[in-house]
């Protein structure tokens, strides 16, 4: 067996590479290969969401299912609304900034110190996401081959600078197709042999009475799945210059949605799977190791080598736009130092070394903590939410917050949720009084927004004219009060798990309270510019970056 999964391995990996190769010839200036020169249709928009989303969702659900069950599935449910909301409320305003990173947005504001810290964070997180699916592969190829972890993991992330750095955002066009295709196909045939006559919901073969339930996993981690997606659907960088590379708001909408479509078989699958692997393997084994010792028991060894190139291919997609993304914001805003740099044969230079370093990041992340994956998501997502997700919806909606303020928030907020964990010896389900390190780094960067905003611009700002902003900011403060006032009785009940979400409510409520309650006095007071000005700034620095040199 691992002689023909190793030629099929390399004959894939060919073809990948020829594919890229076509891919540079469509990237020849710099704007094709950050965003595709803006030229996407909706059928690429499809597969580039159907592919990075469905690669995301597989390994935590079939991990997730094995051990919890049924109730798995709201994790892919939580992405779909999240990739759904970016798509119908933040894509339109993203395209008209010329969207390049968030990190870039945040500079553009708020200043170079705001940008550097920003694209630093992003850079030290992106490949704590892709490593995912990398050590899912790993886990496969493992188990079914004895392939040492390292190996797979330096394959991987190999392949994938040399393919990305060929044509960027093209070669993302042109190979996640084959990737999808391969993914699709290994994991349908892993469903057949492992679904085929089992009866996955029979009571009498389930571990306990939850492990069918849809809410088995418990509400508080359901409601932290959906608040961490929509916390990530302010900083989905890779999704936002995914679907920004569309030809139009419309397509890309369109390719978003099609997707979504799609996306519930994926949510769903991989859960079955992962429960019926549950019933056959009653070893101490994670989901990840656990599911190919099973699929060896029931599928032929042809089969097993098609879902191992598909479970490879996962890897590939999700690993990708991730790695190129990260690495985008190191070389455009991070290593970018002088302003004469936006010449495009710089910046494209500086983003190919700087996705070999994302790179080596991923094999180091990996062999580090291999068996934490859990924890890793639990620290990447707490340090990138708290520096990223309040600027960025201060950006869209407050005009009053200034640089000094951001910047803050950005550190004490990175700060707080690193603290957070660190006090529990960074575990991934231990945090003191049981409140998750994510909701306390990005509530405690709200925070200080909301304070030092109204410090910095006292003289200068109002409460909002009578009319729609005033009730909505009413809303929200009254949606925050009675959130904090619930804290003490949902401490003290059965619900006690929920008090992180809880009190994270109550802050997101005051920080939109105070942003569609207050209003600059005078817009010229303001030293900051305001939202038209930095937009149209904005459309124009950019493009000096995507210059056809």
């Amino acid at each position: 067996m691992a002689i023909q999964f190793s030629v099929l391995l390399l004959g894939y990996t060919g073809l990948l590479l020829l594919l890229s190769q076509r891919a540079k010839q469509k990237a020849a200036t710099a704007g094709h290969f950050f965003d595709g020169g803006r030229g996407f249709g909706t059928w690429r928009v499809f597969v580039l969401m159907t592919a990075m989303w469905g690669a995301s969702m597989f390994s935590v659900e079939l991990d997730t299912g094995f051990s919890q069950g049924m109730s798995a599935v709201w994790f892919g449910i939580s992405t779909i609304v999240a990739s759904l909301f970016i798509a119908c409320f933040l894509l339109a305003p993203f395209r008209k900034i010329q969207y390049l990173t968030n990190s870039n947005l945040i500079g553009q504001r708020y200043g170079t110190r705001a940008r550097d810290f920003a694209a630093l964070v992003i850079g030290l997180t992106f490949p704590i996401f892709a490593m995912k699916n990398v050590l899912a592969a790993a886990s496969f190829l493992h188990v079914i081959l004895g392939w040492s972890l390292p190996l797979v993991l330096i394959a991987t992330t190999v392949l994938v600078i040399a393919y990305v750095s060929l044509g960027g955002m093209w070669s993302l066009a042109y190979v996640q197709v084959a990737n999808l295709a391969v993914f699709s196909l290994g994991l349908g045939v892993a469903a057949y042999f492992v679904l085929r006559n089992h009866p996955v919901f029979n009571p009498a073969l389930l571990p306990n009475a939850q492990f069918s339930s849809w809410f088995g996993v418990g509400p508080a981690t359901i409601l932290v799945w959906f608040g961490m997606s929509l916390l990530n659907s302010v900083s989905a960088q890779a999704e936002f210059q995914t679907i920004a590379a569309a030809k139009s708001v419309r397509q890309g909408r369109l390719g978003v949605l099609l997707s979504s479509l799609v996306l519930v078989g994926f949510a769903v699958l991989p859960v079955l799977m992962g429960m019926a692997a549950r019933e056959g393997v009653h070893s101490g084994k994670a989901g990840l190791l656990a599911f190919p010792v099973y699929l060896t028991e029931v599928a032929p060894h042809w089969a097993v080598v098609l879902t191992g190139l598909g479970f490879w291919s996962a890897a590939l997609i999700w690993c990708a736009p991730l790695l190129f993304s990260g690495a985008s914001s190191f070389g455009l805003d991070l290593f970018n130092r002088r302003g004469s740099s936006h010449h495009a044969i710089s910046v494209r230079r500086l983003t190919r070394w700087s996705m070999v370093l994302q790179g080596a990041m991923i094999v180091l992340y990996a062999l580090a903590r291999p068996g934490q994956l859990a924890w890793w998501a639990v620290f990447g997502l707490t340090l990138r939410n708290a520096a990223i997700v309040g600027p960025t919806v201060a950006f869209l909606l407050w005009p009053l917050v200034r640089e000094k303020t951001v910047l803050v928030s950005m550190v004490l907020g990175v700060g707080m949720g690193f603290t957070w964990n660190a006090v529990t010896g960074f575990s991934a389900l231990v945090f003191p009084f049981g409140i998750n390190p994510m909701w306390v780094g990005t509530g405690t960067a709200m925070l200080v927004l909301i304070g030092g905003t109204f410090l910095q611009n006292w003289g200068v700002m109002r409460w909002a004219k009578p009319g729609l902003r005033r009730y909505l900011g009413g809303g929200f403060a009254l949606f925050g009060g009675v959130s904090l006032v619930l804290t003490p009785w949902i401490g003290h009940s059965s619900l006690h798990s929920l008090l992180g979400c809880e009190l994270f409510l109550a802050v997101m409520g005051e920080f939109f309270a105070a942003i569609f309650l207050t209003e600059p006095a005078q817009l010229n007071n303001i030293s900051e510019q305001g939202p038209i000005s930095v937009t149209e700034t904005m459309a124009v620095q950019n493009e000096s970056y995507l210059s056809p040199l």
